[in-house]
């Protein structure tokens, strides 16, 4: 005996999916496409003529405009690394006797390294 209520289901469930995610697809381009969310453009006369360029950046946006004009050179930023607090390191522990890990005394003198995890087959780099 077939289950038709099922099999309607198996099929109409990715259809329904796929139709939810289109739509909210279109939503989203529709609000995105709004002059709110572009960056600002000025006709800018370039001769005599009447006729103009349309120059768009920062200096012809409103304030909520100016986050989506692209910035032409963008300074370029150094690696950042969190560290985490000398209470938070790891430590060697009862049930893990890691001879890499230092002792958990160190963390009432605050003095345990900075243990970082690195991947890789060139061991003489991770030393």
């Amino acid at each position: 005996k077939r289950n038709y209520k099922t099999n309607f289901g198996l099929i109409i469930f990715p259809v329904v999916l796929c139709l939810i995610l289109f739509l909210i697809q279109k939503l989203v381009d529709q609000e995105l496409d709004k002059s709110k969310y572009k960056c600002g453009c000025k006709c800018v006369d370039t001769s005599t003529d009447g006729s103009c360029r349309m120059a768009c950046g920062i200096q012809y946006s409103t304030l909520d405009q100016a986050s989506s004009c692209p910035i032409p050179n963008p300074p370029k930023w150094p690696a950042l690394m969190q560290i985490p607090l000398s209470e938070n390191r790891a430590v060697r522990s009862d049930s893990d006797l890691s001879l890499d890990l230092p002792d958990s005394s160190c963390k009432q003198t605050q003095s345990c390294p900075v243990t970082v995890l690195f991947t890789g087959g060139n061991k003489t780099l991770a030393n």
